[in-house]
């Protein structure tokens, strides 16, 4: 099998427990107990929503979709904070300050565009080689370095009794329970994320995602086939002679084509492309 399932997350699962559950139903179906499956970016446990689960050879797409822009539907409590930053932690301050809707406003203005942002102690993220959420839970600090994310917009929802309920479209990276923390920091209140759904993952949306028993149910029918996957990017089949370049690694000249494409050899997709300078960049070998 060769393909990917746009799953419905649901709350309280991490991503490597959609991954488990996914891998042993495509094995059982296949009989092939090495196939590979993983995701195209964590979604923490605390949230539901869009989580793309690659199998075979797609699983070569993570790094090319784990920057890809994200829209998120979140709401921020105001009044207390917790120190995992969502609902999961364990609460470590109060306070009386809510801050009303034009103050929320006019903060918010600051965390649009590119902005420089700290991913919270309770994350994956790797610093010199040890994941930030497993240094914590040892007793050990970590010196998390500010990254360079981008948000394109925020749009507001809600707001009623101190919960704020916003439409988050980020980059890849960006840690909404971060902008939570640093808006509350902003208007001198404490806040945490009380829910968060991922409604899209770049192509994936949270209309066409599946629930595990709908994939269980249909193991080949909910499978996004890379031909579906990439259908509306543009196609460049080869030359014999070029063919037999790429499969070895070598170069082959560019295609003059702008943006990423895909490259067919054999009536079957070879990678996704890119056109440098005066030759042909594999992004993502897809080939087997």
């Amino acid at each position: 099998m060769l393909g990917v399932y746009n799953v419905l997350k649901p709350t309280g699962w991490t991503s490597s427990d959609v991954v488990v559950k996914i891998k042993h139903m495509v094995r059982e179906y296949t009989g092939d107990k090495k196939i590979k499956v993983g995701h195209l970016g964590t979604l923490d446990p605390a949230g539901s929503g869009v989580l793309p689960v690659c199998v075979g050879s797609a699983t070569k797409l993570f790094d090319y979709y784990v920057g890809m822009d994200k829209i998120y539907r979140t709401t921020f409590t105001f009044g207390k904070s917790t120190d995992t930053l969502d609902s999961y932690g364990a609460v470590v301050e109060s306070c009386s300050n809510i801050p009303n809707i034009h103050d929320i406003k006019i903060a918010l203005e600051s965390f649009k565009g590119e902005i420089m942002q700290v991913p919270p102690k309770y994350s994956r993220i790797s610093v010199g080689g040890v994941r930030a959420v497993d240094a914590v839970r040892k007793g050990i600090e970590l010196d998390i370095k500010a990254r360079k994310v981008k948000v394109y917009s925020i749009d507001i929802l809600n707001y009623n009794s101190g919960v704020l309920t916003l439409n988050i479209h980020c980059s890849g990276g960006t840690y909404i329970r971060s902008i939570c923390r640093d808006l509350a920091e902003m208007l001198g209140s404490c806040a945490y994320m009380s829910s968060i759904i991922r409604l899209q993952n770049k192509s994936f949306c949270i209309e066409n995602a599946k629930t595990l028993d709908e994939i269980n149910s249909d193991i080949v029918g909910t499978i996004i086939t890379l031909d579906k996957l990439f259908e509306n990017m543009q196609k460049v089949n080869l030359t014999s002679d070029k063919e037999k370049k790429l499969l070895n690694g070598v170069r082959i000249a560019k295609q003059g084509i702008n943006g990423d494409y895909i490259i067919v050899i054999e009536d079957k997709i070879f990678g996704i492309c890119a056109d440098v300078k005066d030759y042909t960049e594999v992004k993502v070998r897809l080939w087997n």
